[in-house]
C-alpha cells in the first residue's frame, strides 16, 4: 500500500511537470509572433522559412546515404532482450533558413528537432548499406511487430532536406553590420597582446638598437602601430555585413524547437500532449484517493 502510493505520488508529480512543460510549449508557439528575419529583434523569436543548404560540405544521412541538412537515426536488434537502440546518432551541423527578407545560420545542438520526413524499415546487417534491403514500412506512426524469424534489425532514420519549409524558435543574434564592435582601446590590447605571443617576430619589428629587448622609445612604437592596426580593424568590423544567428536559449524556460511540420500541428500535437498528461493526472488523483479512502 504505502510503495504503490509513493509510486503514484511519483508518477503525479512528473506527469505534473511534464504536462506544464508541455503546456508551456504550446503557449509560447501560440503566442509568439512570426518575424522576418531581417527586421527580428534580438532576443527570442519566432521564424517560418525555407531550408537552404548546410554550412559545410553536402550532408548524407548514414543508413539511406540520402543529401540532408540534418539527421538523426537509430539501429534497433530486434532479436536481443535488452533495450535501447544498438546504434544511433544526430548530426551537429549548421545549415541555413532564408525568408523572403534574409538568411540566417541554424545552429541544432540543444534543439527539440521534430522533422515531417520519418522512415522506418528492417534488414539483416548493423548497417542497411552493407545489403540490399527491403522496406516494410515508410512512415513513423505505423505499428512495427517484433519477429523472431523476420528480420534482424529495426532501422529508423529522421531528416531534415533542402527546399523544406520549416518553423524555428529560438535565440535569434545578429552579428556584424556595426554591431558589437570593441573600442580602439579594446582591440589595441587585443593587438599588443597577439604581438608579444610572438616575442621574436615583436622584436625583428621593433628593435631598432639590436640589443634584443624593447626600450621606452620602441614600445611607443609599439603601441602607435598597435592603434594603428586597431583602427583598421574597427573599420572593417563596422563595414562587415549582417550575419543572423538562430541558437537555443540560455533558460529552459524557453525550449528550441525545429520542425518542418506546419505551426498549427505542431502547437496542437502539444496541445494534445498537455491534455493527456492532465487525463492522467486526473487518474493517479482518483488512484490516490481510491487507496486511501
Amino acid at each position: 500500500m504505502i510503495w504503490l502510493t509513493l509510486l503514484l505520488l511519483f508518477s503525479l508529480v512528473a506527469t505534473t511537470w511534464i504536462g506544464f512543460r508541455f503546456l508551456n510549449y504550446y503557449r509560447l508557439i501560440t503566442g509568439t509572433p512570426t518575424s522576418l528575419i531581417r527586421s527580428a529583434h534580438q532576443g527570442y523569436v519566432e521564424v517560418i522559412g525555407h531550408i537552404q543548404d548546410g554550412e559545410g560540405e553536402i550532408l548524407r544521412a548514414p543508413l539511406s546515404n540520402m543529401e540532408c541538412v540534418w539527421y538523426r537515426f537509430k539501429v534497433e536488434d530486434l532479436h536481443e532482450k535488452k533495450t535501447g537502440p544498438v546504434n544511433s546518432g544526430e548530426s551537429q551541423q549548421w545549415f541555413q533558413v532564408s525568408d523572403s527578407s534574409g538568411t540566417c545560420l541554424v545552429d541544432p545542438n540543444g534543439a527539440r528537432v521534430k522533422p515531417d520526413y520519418t522512415r522506418t524499415w528492417h534488414g539483416n546487417t548493423l548497417n542497411p548499406r552493407d545489403e540490399t534491403y527491403h522496406h516494410t514500412n515508410t512512415t513513423s506512426r505505423s505499428l512495427l511487430t517484433k519477429e523472431l524469424s523476420g528480420p534482424r534489425y529495426r532501422y529508423t532514420e529522421s531528416l531534415l532536406m533542402r527546399h523544406e519549409k520549416v518553423y524555428l524558435l529560438g535565440q535569434f543574434r545578429s552579428v556584424g553590420g556595426g554591431r558589437h564592435v570593441e573600442s580602439v582601446k579594446d582591440l589595441t590590447k587585443e593587438v599588443i597582446t597577439e604581438w608579444k605571443a610572438n616575442y621574436t617576430a615583436l622584436l625583428e619589428r621593433f628593435d631598432e638598437n639590436g640589443d634584443n629587448k624593447i626600450d621606452m622609445t620602441e614600445w611607443d612604437a609599439v603601441q602607435k602601430a598597435a592603434a594603428v592596426e586597431a583602427n583598421e580593424r574597427r573599420r572593417s568590423q563596422i563595414n562587415s555585413p549582417s550575419m543572423h544567428v538562430m541558437i537555443a536559449p540560455n533558460t529552459p524556460a524557453q525550449p528550441y524547437l525545429i520542425s518542418t511540420l506546419n505551426e498549427e500541428t505542431l502547437a496542437r500535437r502539444y496541445g494534445l500532449y498537455s491534455l493527456g498528461c492532465l487525463v492522467a493526472i486526473t487518474a493517479e488523483i482518483y488512484g490516490l484517493l481510491y487507496l486511501w479512502y
